[in-house]
Protein backbone atom coordinates (compact mmCIF):
# COMPACT_ATOMS: atom_id res chain seq x y z
CA UNK A 1 0.00 0.00 0.00
CA UNK A 2 3.01 2.41 -0.39
CA UNK A 3 2.99 3.75 -3.60
CA UNK A 4 6.15 5.87 -4.32
CA UNK A 5 6.45 7.70 -7.67
CA UNK A 6 9.20 9.45 -8.43
CA UNK A 7 10.66 12.23 -11.37
CA UNK A 8 13.84 12.88 -11.90
CA UNK A 9 15.34 15.14 -14.86
CA UNK A 10 18.82 13.93 -13.85
CA UNK A 11 20.87 10.80 -14.22
CA UNK A 12 20.11 7.73 -11.87
CA UNK A 13 23.63 6.13 -10.56
CA UNK A 14 23.16 2.20 -10.91
CA UNK A 15 20.27 2.96 -13.40
CA UNK A 16 16.27 2.95 -12.37
CA UNK A 17 15.77 -0.86 -12.05
CA UNK A 18 18.09 -0.78 -8.96
CA UNK A 19 17.12 2.41 -7.55
CA UNK A 20 13.80 1.09 -7.33
CA UNK A 21 14.34 -1.69 -5.58
CA UNK A 22 16.71 -0.17 -3.09
CA UNK A 23 14.02 2.65 -2.73
CA UNK A 24 11.36 0.10 -1.68
CA UNK A 25 13.16 -1.74 0.75
CA UNK A 26 13.83 1.74 1.94
CA UNK A 27 10.04 2.48 2.28
CA UNK A 28 9.02 -0.80 3.73
CA UNK A 29 11.98 -0.29 6.75
CA UNK A 30 11.04 2.65 7.45
CA UNK A 31 7.00 2.70 7.29
CA UNK A 32 7.02 -1.24 8.71
CA UNK A 33 5.00 -2.12 6.06
CA UNK A 34 5.40 -5.04 3.98
CA UNK A 35 7.68 -4.81 0.82
CA UNK A 36 5.08 -7.05 -1.30
CA UNK A 37 2.76 -4.48 -0.60
CA UNK A 38 5.49 -1.30 -2.04
CA UNK A 39 5.24 0.29 -5.30
CA UNK A 40 7.87 2.00 -6.78
CA UNK A 41 7.98 3.66 -10.10
CA UNK A 42 10.37 5.59 -11.49
CA UNK A 43 10.53 7.71 -14.50
CA UNK A 44 14.09 9.49 -14.92
CA UNK A 45 15.74 11.91 -17.71
CA UNK A 46 12.24 14.18 -17.73
CA UNK A 47 11.99 17.45 -19.28
CA UNK A 48 11.55 19.64 -15.33
CA UNK A 49 12.30 22.77 -14.05
CA UNK A 50 13.35 23.45 -10.85
CA UNK A 51 13.25 27.43 -10.10
CA UNK A 52 12.37 27.85 -13.17
CA UNK A 53 15.54 26.77 -15.18
CA UNK A 54 15.48 23.26 -16.17
CA UNK A 55 19.21 22.92 -15.98
CA UNK A 56 18.81 22.42 -12.53
CA UNK A 57 18.60 19.17 -11.60
CA UNK A 58 16.02 17.56 -8.58
CA UNK A 59 13.33 15.25 -7.54
CA UNK A 60 9.40 15.26 -7.80
CA UNK A 61 8.13 12.56 -5.35
CA UNK A 62 4.72 11.31 -4.52
CA UNK A 63 4.69 9.22 -1.50
CA UNK A 64 1.08 7.86 -1.02
CA UNK A 65 0.61 5.46 1.89
CA UNK A 66 -2.21 4.06 4.34
CA UNK A 67 -0.99 5.27 8.11
CA UNK A 68 1.96 7.26 7.81
CA UNK A 69 1.50 8.19 11.59
CA UNK A 70 4.46 10.11 13.02
CA UNK A 71 6.30 8.77 11.08
CA UNK A 72 6.42 11.10 7.45
CA UNK A 73 9.25 13.36 9.20
CA UNK A 74 12.28 10.68 9.45
CA UNK A 75 10.68 8.90 5.86
CA UNK A 76 11.55 12.43 4.47
CA UNK A 77 14.74 12.48 5.73
CA UNK A 78 16.19 8.82 4.50
CA UNK A 79 14.30 9.33 1.34
CA UNK A 80 16.14 12.75 0.65
CA UNK A 81 19.61 11.25 2.03
CA UNK A 82 18.84 8.18 -0.40
CA UNK A 83 17.80 10.53 -3.54
CA UNK A 84 21.14 12.45 -2.89
CA UNK A 85 23.21 9.32 -2.50
CA UNK A 86 21.56 7.84 -5.84
CA UNK A 87 20.92 11.35 -7.81
CA UNK A 88 24.02 13.15 -7.27
CA UNK A 89 23.28 15.95 -9.54
CA UNK A 90 20.06 16.75 -7.68
CA UNK A 91 20.64 19.79 -5.68
CA UNK A 92 19.17 19.34 -1.70
CA UNK A 93 17.00 22.40 -2.06
CA UNK A 94 15.51 20.43 -5.55
CA UNK A 95 13.95 17.50 -3.17
CA UNK A 96 10.46 17.77 -3.81
CA UNK A 97 8.32 15.36 -1.57
CA UNK A 98 4.82 15.13 -1.29
CA UNK A 99 3.03 12.97 0.91
CA UNK A 100 -0.77 11.76 1.35
CA UNK A 101 -1.94 9.34 4.11
CA UNK A 102 -4.77 7.46 2.42
CA UNK A 103 -8.14 6.13 3.53
CA UNK A 104 -7.48 2.03 3.85
CA UNK A 105 -10.95 2.14 2.13
CA UNK A 106 -9.84 4.03 -0.71
CA UNK A 107 -7.08 1.31 -1.71
CA UNK A 108 -7.62 -2.20 -3.55
CA UNK A 109 -4.62 -4.63 -3.86
CA UNK A 110 -5.48 -7.97 -5.69
CA UNK A 111 -8.87 -6.72 -5.59
CA UNK A 112 -9.38 -6.37 -2.27
CA UNK A 113 -9.99 -2.92 -0.48
CA UNK A 114 -7.76 -2.85 2.46
CA UNK A 115 -10.08 -0.87 4.76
Amino acid sequence: MPFLRVLTNAEITGGSDQFAEKAAQLVASELGKPISFVVVTVKQNRTMSFGGKIDNYGVLAYMDSIGFGNKKAALANKLTDFFLENIPSAARGNINIVFKDMPPSDVSIGGNLMG
